[in-house]
């Protein structure tokens, strides 16, 4: 797995420099070079004030689950989960299943109420990309008149937001067919794990996975009806975004080509669709999409957007990956069970 990621992020840099090579080295490092660094220091701090709500959010949904436990703790798991999801391709959706694992074993609780929690918090922390994106365009369509037109975009737009609902819609109402479409999977990939990793097939009987699951719904559940919770969890999440969206803000502005905070918005909203480049964080896909969108939204050149971009992801995503390295660190070494004592 480590060589993979390696291999992953080396493409992914390949991919940006590429990219950076096609638009025009001398204009974006030349854009680069303007940014005002008193300026693009406030991108940091916000950064940091994201990452704070949305350890927040954790705290709140893990306390609804199990007793409350030390903030320091809270944000160490939270910053691990955040280096585990920015390093890996695809992390975003896949390292779920294994930071759950680490809060089980630190929380000294069990797996399903783990990754309940984990989820519900993860869920709530991107529903501000739906809600707060969602106003942010409007905004610009009906209110800013961006230089180019976007009707000829709204068709993928609405395809994903319909994307979106559906799933959601699948994993609250029809319980019963995620837990086929998870069944089918886990037979799948058993005979797999029973040549390469036999004693973790036994995990992926379907008995096993009826029992996880219904562990995980249970605890959803009790999290769901804990309205007060959930407020205040939804109220630190949606904090949070703006600050990460202050980020981008600050990016621009830095370079001397500052964009409208609902510019901003609509422009973090949309970047998750780099999120489908199979790379570690979107690395090359978030850039390339952040770039599109400003250029789309905003008189920005293209060298301008993708000095931006980069700015906005060295704040958010390589500032994230240190503070969630160093965190991991910390946290492997309070490791309640270390390996001499399992």
């Amino acid at each position: 797995m480590k060589k993979q990621a390696a291999v992953a992020l080396v493409i992914s840099l390949l991919l940006l420099v590429l990219f950076v090579a096609v638009v025009g080295w001398e204009a974006v490092f030349a854009a680069l070079g303007r940014a005002t660094v008193r300026i693009y220091a406030l991108a940091f701090v916000a950064t940091l004030a994201c990452l704070l709500c949305r350890t927040l959010v954790w705290h709140r949904m893990l306390s609804v689950v199990d007793r409350p436990r030390p903030y320091w703790l809270v944000g160490g798991l939270f910053l691990t989960a955040m280096f585990a999801k920015y390093v890996a391709p695809y992390g975003q959706v896949t390292s779920g299943v294994g930071v759950a694992a680490v809060v089980s074993r630190y929380y000294d609780s069990a797996y399903e109420e783990a990754l309940a929690a984990v989820a519900s918090a993860d869920f709530l922390n991107y529903v501000p990309y739906y809600t707060f994106g969602s106003i942010a365009l409007g905004y610009v369509f009906f209110v800013d008149a961006p230089p180019i037109p976007l009707e000829q975009h709204a068709p993928v737009v609405a395809a994903l937001v319909v994307a979106v609902v559906a799933f959601v819609a699948v994993v609250l109402f029809r319980r019963e067919l995620l837990l086929e479409a998870i069944v089918y999977l886990a037979s799948a990939i058993r005979p797999v794990l029973e040549r390469i990793a036999p004693q973790k097939a036994s995990q992926f009987r379907r008995e096993n996975v009826i029992s996880r699951f219904e562990g995980f719904y249970g605890t959803l559940d009790v999290v769901s009806h804990d309205r007060r919770a959930m407020v205040i969890a939804l109220g630190y999440a949606h904090a949070g975004w703006l600050a990460f969206a202050g980020a981008l803000y600050a990016s621009a502005a830095a370079v001397g080509s500052p964009v409208t905070f609902a510019v901003a918005m609509a422009a973090v909203a949309l970047s998750k669709v780099g999120f489908l480049v199979p790379t570690p964080g979107g690395l090359g896909g978030v850039e390339a999409a952040l770039a599109g969108v400003l250029i789309v939204l905003s008189p920005m050149s293209s060298a301008v957007a993708l000095a931006v971009a980069i700015l906005y992801r060295f704040a958010t995503y390589w500032f994230t990956i240190l503070v969630g390295g160093v965190a991991t660190i910390a946290l492997t070494l309070a490791d309640p069970l270390p390996p001499e004592a399992g």
